[in-house]
């Protein structure tokens, strides 16, 4: 009897032990399983962080082709007297023209070159216009004014059509001016582009034409540290 007892104990304590590592197999098996998701995950990101890298080393690859080489623009002799040599050359970025900060144009329906400035900065284009006279002609709104030149001793007397009429705020007492607009062909080097010009009395400033960016837009670039980089124009009748 003594005998049976120890061998049920001796099953019982087997059949425990046997339990107690079937337990743990399966506790070993669900962390196994667990770092594999873990690795699985990881893997997953370094997956896709690669492929952001290759994405990005493409767009860099793109970007190196799109660069273009730029020759240096000639640098004006003379600040004073700004040459206007006809064998300069225009110079090109992409297929935009450069310009320096100061350039030659002509304007529409005049026989002579004006000095105008270009600015970056400025949303539109300005004419220096005094003595504005509006008045009608065939119906429409056209306006007289005298703009001033750099190189003559007396203004010149333009007329054109009004296209709109501007408001201007004055940043110094927030009036508002009205101002007509008016259209002209512009010449400058290649470029020979029409144009709205707001007239403005400039006489207190160096040039009697500004060129902003509605003008600029598309077809140029500017090199600030340049002028009268293209030839000085003329329209011809």
């Amino acid at each position: 009897m003594k005998k049976l007892s120890i061998i049920s104990l001796s099953l019982a304590l087997t059949a425990c032990a046997s339990q107690q590592a079937s337990q743990s197999n399966d506790q070993t098996l669900e962390q196994l399983s667990a770092l594999s998701a873990q690795q699985a995950s990881v893997l997953s990101q370094c997956e896709s962080i690669s492929e952001q890298l290759a994405a990005q080393q493409q767009r860099f690859d793109q970007l190196e082709d799109k660069v273009v080489a730029i020759a240096p623009v000639p640098v004006a002799t003379s600040k004073s007297t700004p040459q206007s040599c006809s064998k300069q050359t225009s110079y090109k970025l992409g297929n935009k023209t450069v310009l320096g900060e100061s350039e030659w144009v002509s304007l529409e329906g005049q026989k002579n070159a004006f000095q105008a400035r270009i600015d970056t900065g400025a949303a539109t284009s300005s004419l220096n216009a005094t003595n504005i006279v509006k008045f009608e002609r065939d119906g429409k709104n056209w306006v007289r004014f005298n703009m001033r030149h750099n190189t003559l001793d007396s203004d010149i007397i333009v007329e054109r059509p009004v296209v709109r009429t501007a408001e201007v705020t004055q940043s110094s007492t927030n009036k508002v001016d009205k101002r007509p607009v008016v259209s002209m062909l512009v010449k400058l080097g290649p470029i020979s582009e029409k144009t709205q010009f707001t007239l403005t009395d400039r006489n207190h400033l160096s040039y009697p034409v500004l060129l902003g960016r509605s003008f600029l837009k598309d077809i140029s670039v500017v090199d600030i540290s340049q002028k009268f980089t293209q030839a000085k124009p003329t329209f011809k009748d």
